[in-house]
Order: C-alpha cells, then sequence, then structure tokens
C-alpha cells in the first residue's frame, strides 16, 4: 500500500466494521478510494489489509496497529461483526476480487491469541450476501437480510431480484433471510418467526436490548426506507413496522441506508447519518426511545460538529458515542469527484465528561508544570497520560 499514509489506514475507510472489546474500539476491513491518475481524475478501491486490526484506545485516546494469524480471511467490505466475549465472528460480505463476489463465509478471531479460524458450522447455510445486520444473543449470533446472488436454500424467505439482473444467468436480489449460528453446537439454525415479518432488504442498522431487537431502514430495489421494526427474540415475534409519522410530535427520521443505530441506555438509541432516498449524505441524529411506546426526537449537534457520513461505524463508551470514518459522497459520486472519506473520529457525549476524564485533560494540558508529580501517580496512570502525550493524534 505504498503512497497511503498512517492516517489513510486508520481513518480512510467505508464498508468496514467495528466492535467495542473493553476500553477499546476495534476497527477492521473495508475499502478505500484511491486516485488512478490525477489528470484523467479516475478513481479506484484499496482494500485494507485483514490481516491487521486498529485499535483505539478510549483512556488513552491513542491508536494502535495489531497483527493477526491464521486463517485470515480474504480482502472484504460490507460483512457484519459481532462479538462475544472474546471472539470476534465476521459473516459474510464482498470479497475482494474474487470470483463469487459476495460470500457466506463464517470467521473467528480471538482476540486473546489474535488467531483467526474459518468455521464450517452444520446445517444449512445462508445464502451469500453482503450488507447485512447481526446482533448476538444467549449464545447465538443473528444475521438478518443482506444483498447478493441469488442461491439455493431450503428455508423459507423472500428473495426480491435487481431488475437489471432479472435475465443474468447470476441474478441478484435483496433478501430477508434470518439465519442463528449455535456458538455452543457449532451449528446453523432457522428460526421460525411470527407476526409480520419485514420486507427483505440491505444496508439496514440493527441494535439490541435486552431481549428485543431494533432493525431501522434498509434498502429494497430503489426505495430506501425508514421502517421500524422489533423482534422479540424470546417468542420471534416480530412487529411489524412501528415507524408512523402522522402519530409522532417530534416527526420521525427520513428513509435512509449506511447509517447505525447505537443503544446508549437500555431504552434509547442513537441513530445517526446514512445516505437518504435523494442520495444525500446525512448528518442528523435522532434518539430512539423504547421505554413503552417507541417515539422518536431529534438530538440537536452543533452545526459544525462534523462532515455529512454514511458507510461509517459507531461504538458506544459511555458518556460517548464514537463514529469512525465513512463517505461523504455517495458511492458513485465518490468515485468520479474523489470526494474522500471523513477523516476525523467524531465523539458525541450524551453526558458529561466523568470527573476521571477531566482530570486527565487537566493533566495534560498542564504537563509542563505538573510533569514532576507524575511519579507520585500509580503506574497505570502514569502509562495512560504518558501514551496521551507522546501521541498527540
Amino acid at each position: 500500500m505504498s503512497g497511503i499514509t498512517l492516517n489513510d489506514r486508520i481513518h480512510r475507510r467505508s464498508g468496514h466494521v467495528a466492535v467495542p472489546y473493553k476500553n477499546c474500539m476495534l476497527v477492521w476491513g473495508g475499502y478505500m478510494e484511491q486516485m488512478l491518475d490525477a489528470d484523467v481524475e479516475i478513481a479506484y478501491s484499496t482494500y485494507h489489509p485483514t490481516d491487521e486490526i486498529w485499535v483505539y484506545n478510549c483512556l488513552t485516546e491513542v491508536w494502535c496497529r495489531v497483527l493477526t494469524k491464521g486463517d485470515i480471511p480474504p480482502k472484504v467490505s460490507g460483512c457484519c461483526a459481532l462479538l462475544h466475549g472474546d471472539d470476534l465472528y465476521t459473516f459474510g460480505g464482498y470479497q475482494h476480487k474474487s470470483e463469487t463476489g459476495t460470500t457466506n463465509h463464517l470467521y473467528r478471531l480471538n482476540l486473546k491469541t489474535l488467531e483467526w479460524k474459518r468455521l464450517f458450522p452444520m446445517g444449512d447455510w445462508p445464502v451469500c450476501c453482503d450488507k447485512m445486520a447481526g446482533w448476538v444473543y444467549q449464545d447465538k449470533l443473528y444475521f438478518f437480510g443482506g444483498f447478493g446472488p441469488v442461491g439455493r436454500c431450503r428455508n423459507e424467505f423472500q428473495i426480491v431480484l435487481e431488475p437489471t439482473s432479472e435475465l443474468s444467468p447470476w441474478p441478484t436480489g435483496w433478501n430477508n433471510q434470518l439465519a442463528v449460528y449455535n456458538i455452543e453446537l457449532d451449528c446453523w439454525e432457522w428460526p421460525r418467526c411470527r407476526g409480520s415479518i419485514p420486507a427483505p432488504r440491505a444496508a439496514h442498522a440493527a441494535a439490541i436490548s435486552e431481549n428485543r431487537v431494533y432493525v431501522f431502514g434498509g434498502r429494497l430495489r430503489l426505495i430506501r426506507n425508514n421502517e421500524l421494526h422489533c423482534l422479540d427474540l424470546d417468542t420471534m415475534t416480530w412487529s411489524g413496522n412501528l415507524t408512523d409519522a402522522s402519530k409522532s410530535e417530534c416527526g420521525v427520521p427520513e428513509g435512509r441506508t449506511w447509517h447505525t443505530l447505537t443503544f446508549i441506555s437500555p431504552d434509547k438509541a442513537v441513530l445517526y447519518g446514512g445516505l437518504s432516498q435523494y442520495n444525500a449524505v446525512l448528518n442528523d441524529c435522532w434518539i430512539m426511545s423504547v421505554a413503552g411506546k417507541v417515539t422518536w426526537s431529534e438530538h440537536q449537534l452543533p452545526y459544525d460538529h462534523g462532515e455529512p457520513r454514511c458507510s461509517h461505524v459507531a461504538c458506544f463508551f459511555p458518556p460517548r458515542l464514537l463514529v469512525h470514518s465513512g463517505l461523504t459522497q455517495p458511492y458513485y459520486k465518490s468515485r468520479l469527484l474523489l470526494t474522500d472519506h471523513a477523516y476525523e473520529l467524531l465523539v458525541l457525549p450524551f453526558a458529561p465528561k466523568s470527573l476521571f476524564r477531566l482530570c486527565l485533560d487537566v493533566v495534560c494540558q498542564n504537563n509542563q508544570f505538573l510533569k514532576s508529580e507524575y511519579p507520585t501517580l500509580p503506574v497505570n496512570l502514569q502509562s495512560i497520560i504518558s501514551a496521551r502525550l507522546n501521541n498527540p493524534s
């Protein structure tokens, strides 16, 4: 990856994944747009290496690169990553330079040994797809929806063909499959659901709180919707669409794809950014309350809080939501206009800083005056302060 800076490798990403692990945000995969020729302004995609993980420590506020080993997954974008204990699982996605394009491969990375293993579960496998959503519940990994080739599967779910591929030997389309990986039994399961099952979709977002998962938005053919569906994971019952603009005093978010939905408390989730029905990249922020009846309210942010972005990732470390990278223009415009990714890590606070963080800030800001007192601090605090001061980025 010659000619690519360290900042590029950390921040110029879309179609990547991120998970919160202890006090760190782990970022992996995805691609960035590169300029082929400055004179003719032609862009191409460069996929990031998958043998490395970028780790952002929320205490030291420093990035570091960690190398992995084992069954390294192929370079990929639009996959789904889920954290279970000390294991990171990745499923599906679009494989770079692959004859098949999308995949249904399942990998596990042990975060203690940093070793990858490709898994071959028993049972009927999901169809290949990317841009799906996922969540973890009771030692099982759930994957819903996505876009990819029309594959054979004995389980019942809908596939809506992409119109331009209907006459192709390899048609593609959107699906609403709900496949479950049972970690303990190492097998695929296909739960039977009740209620009004959401239509096929891709590039949607899902977030779980207790025994309920909420799915918002996504694309089907030319429509990017603003539907909100809830699945009770104990009864496997879908709620039907919960979005009703006519009954909302504060309005509801517009339809979108490539957004994030993240719970910041058991009854509140944050919806941020995405790509609108009119191909506009968004930087709006909404609070979804699920205490009793579901309600929406737009969260007002400073007008200059950050660039619009889609195909980003978000992780919550109380009281801050960290939003990482993403495209600042729609994919097709990015390739034509060479619009770059969002370079800055966006930090959205939803409560005042803790006393601990305030003290750290003051100590680092007054380093020259206080450095003689550092030896009196506990060793772990000395390490955090040293990391901050030696890595100002």
